[in-house]
């Protein structure tokens, strides 16, 4: 009920605010050159996560061969549409020009139903951060599950509740890192930008790695098989946009790879020994 509402917020903010487009607004158009699409498409990769968190959870899918597949794809249009309709009314109607850019569709929303605009943003803004932090760690928690579930992570992070079936210690252990990475960021002093960008980073690496790993494990023909190779061409595209925060992407990754090749070695020496 949440999401539609907010759903339902997002469509009429767009329709009240149409009206207001004026196609002035769209030139000089590209005026930071061609090399500002590569920045945004990188920024805005961040965005995006949260669709591909269907798949962490698709455990719990009554119909996981069906229903996982359709509510990914109903996802990405979903988003997709929504992104570009704001994106437009946004730069159509010069919202972004407003406040020095911080706040621009708190500024369509104020110009559309006034001062209530703005408290409407701000009532949205903390439902959807609260509900995108909860289903990302929900997600997440699954993921660590799984891998204590195969080994891979301490037994203990596989233990679910009796009553609800989920996974409280793997639950605990993610918010605990979650809080230590606010701490992180708060002491570093970490803009949002930058914020953006890492994690951005982070992603890219990760369609990199999933993408390879397509190439290798997708048999098909046609289509499909190419999937992945055009994927992998993509993400490595926008891997140079992120600029040296990269490199704390990839600082990231390879301690999260290091730690998972060290349990898995512990785990493989333990069943040889066995």
């Amino acid at each position: 009920a949440t999401v539609a509402a907010i759903l339902v917020a997002l469509v009429i903010a767009v329709v009240a605010s149409a009206p207001r487009v004026r196609p002035a607004n769209y030139t000089p158009f590209l005026p930071s050159g061609l090399g500002s699409i590569g920045t945004a498409a990188a920024l805005i990769v961040w965005s995006y996560l949260g669709y591909e968190n269907t798949s962490n959870v698709a455990e719990e899918f009554r119909n996981p061969e069906r229903d996982f597949h359709r509510s990914v794809v109903i996802s990405v249009f979903l988003i997709s549409g929504l992104y570009l309709a704001i994106a437009v009314v946004t730069v159509g109607t010069g919202a972004y020009m407003v406040g020095g850019g911080a706040t621009p569709f708190a500024a369509m929303m104020s110009d559309a139903f006034g001062s209530y605009g703005g408290a409407i943003v701000a009532l949205l803004a903390v439902f959807v951060t609260f509900g995108t932090v909860n289903a990302y760690v929900a997600g997440m928690a699954r993921v660590y599950y799984a891998a204590a579930r195969d080994g891979v992570f301490p037994k203990m992070l596989a233990a679910v509740d009796r009553r609800t079936g989920a996974p409280h210690h793997s639950l605990v252990f993610l918010i605990v890192l979650v809080l230590l990475s606010l701490l992180a960021f708060y002491i570093l002093a970490v803009d949002f930008v930058s914020a953006f960008l890492m994690a951005s980073g982070a992603a890219i690496l990760t369609y990199v790695i999933g993408s390879i790993a397509g190439i290798r494990l997708l048999k098909e023909r046609g289509m499909r098989r190419a999937l992945p190779w055009i994927s992998l061409a993509v993400s490595v595209s926008l891997l140079p946009f992120i600029g040296s925060l990269l490199a704390a992407s990839v600082a990231i990754a390879g301690v999260g790879l290091l730690i998972s090749w060290a349990l898995s070695r512990r785990r493989t020496g333990g069943n040889r020994r066995t």
